[in-house]
């Protein structure tokens, strides 16, 4: 029939093996930037923890830093996915709060994810190919989280703040805040003083809107 697209063809048992390996190396390589950092993390760590061989991660990856953006990519959509479900039912002035309290939720659920977005942010500072590619992706966030807080500002926003602006400062409050109480303390410590948080953030967002 036309215009009726066809179903998706079951992967096969080779496609299933490859996706299984991919995902383990993204797997072990999250959880080590988280314990070890991306600078002191090689390729090796990886391997050897994911019990692959090291010409195994080649014939998914080319370098360490492409296995970084995929993570990178792939936190941020899981990210704004949980944002955008929160927001369903939000409008207005309700909007940021539900956002604010959204984003936390995924970081305190996902800490590995805030500390790898706090250490790429390092990255952006340099002018390389790899720099490049981590800012596009930054950028494509930033710019959904612009169109998902657009609302909030109804056209008059303070001393002429965009949604870009609020977008901006929404990240940098959020991953600000939460890096260094995560640095300081344990993500239990963090979960217990979590609407003391979310009011510092909201109250910081309020001089803009």
């Amino acid at each position: 029939m036309r215009g009726v697209k066809p179903a998706a063809r079951p992967l096969t048992r080779v496609a299933k093996r490859r996706e299984k390996t991919r995902r383990a190396l993204l797997d072990v390589a999250l959880g080590l930037f988280y314990e070890k950092g991306i600078y002191w993390t090689k390729i090796e760590d990886i391997t050897e923890r994911a019990d692959i061989g090291k010409g195994t991660f080649y014939q998914y990856f080319d370098t360490k830093e492409q296995l970084l953006a995929e993570l990178l990519r792939e936190g941020l959509e899981l990210l704004l996915a949980r944002m955008k479900a929160a927001v369903s039912s939000a409008n207005g002035a309700g909007l940021v709060p539900v956002v604010v309290e959204s984003r936390l939720a995924f970081f305190l659920d996902y800490p590995a994810y805030l500390l790898l977005f706090h250490q790429v942010r390092g990255l952006l500072q340099l002018q390389t190919a790899v720099s490049k590619e981590l800012r596009d992706i930054y950028n494509i966030h930033l710019d959904q989280l612009a169109q998902l807080l657009k609302p909030a500002l109804q056209g008059r926003g303070k001393g002429g703040t965009s949604a870009r602006d609020l977008a901006v400062a929404l990240a940098a409050f959020t991953s600000g805040l939460l890096t260094y109480h995560l640095v300081l303390g344990s993500v239990d410590e963090v979960k217990h003083r979590r609407a003391a948080i979310a009011d510092q953030i909201e109250q910081g967002l309020s001089a803009l809107i």
